[in-house]
């Protein structure tokens, strides 16, 4: 008999982490974990696949021979309102369908990314209207570790270099990550991105069972 009082489980998931930490790969393959245990999984990804999203995409491409010009607190509120634009796209309508939501990044992409060219209060307050996540999963991994397996895939397939894509910013980045992970924050947790692919499923999807899914 199910627990009156015990928690909701959490529908809203977020993985969070730098470039090579490994939350694209781990989505997909919680998502499919999940699904095999009867779930409906709905995955997404900010910036998201709307027209803001895509343009912040576009804008955050590095062009080799052109400048970098795009204003850092433009492309900070042009990150939140794709936040809210995708909220009532896509996040809130499947939420309200009973389905689970996997986002690769979020809010607090935002507050990392952002808050290296902007004041990190004002990247926080125009990040205020955005839901909250019920499970945010931080991926921490060593720069130096996420940059190698970054440059090997960009090797292989040819990824676009972005903006954020040096090596200092990555550090950088990584410390950020690791900050926001003394906050205290509600439904914050960190992933040891460190470990074997596998390993790292088995520690996400246990816990995603320890809160009912």
């Amino acid at each position: 008999m199910d627990d009156p009082t015990a928690a909701p489980a959490p529908r809203f998931l977020v993985f969070e982490g730098i470039d090579g930490s490994g939350t694209t790969t781990q989505q997909a393959i919680v998502a499919k974990r999940l699904r095999a245990r009867g779930h409906r999984v709905h995955e997404t990804r900010e910036p998201s696949e709307g027209q803001i999203g895509e343009l912040a995409r576009a804008l955050l491409a590095v062009v080799p021979g052109q400048p970098r010009t795009v204003n850092a607190a433009a492309l900070a509120l042009l990150f939140a309102a794709d936040r809210l634009e995708h909220l009532t796209r896509e996040v809130e309508p499947a939420l309200a369908r009973g389905e689970i939501v996997l986002c690769d990044r979020y809010v607090i992409s935002s507050w990392v990314y952002q808050s290296l060219e902007c004041d990190s209060a004002w990247v926080r307050t125009i990040n205020t209207h955005a839901r909250w996540p019920d499970l945010t999963f931080v991926f921490d991994l060593p720069a130096e570790v996420a940059l190698a397996r970054v440059a090997q895939r960009r090797a292989t397939t040819g990824q676009v270099v972005e903006r954020f894509d040096v090596p200092q910013t990555q550090r950088d980045l990584a410390r950020g990550y690791a900050a926001i992970l003394t906050d205290g924050l509600e439904g914050v947790e960190r992933v040891d991105a460190s470990l074997a692919i596998e390993a790292v499923t088995e520690a996400i999807v246990s816990r995603l069972i320890a809160a009912g899914l």
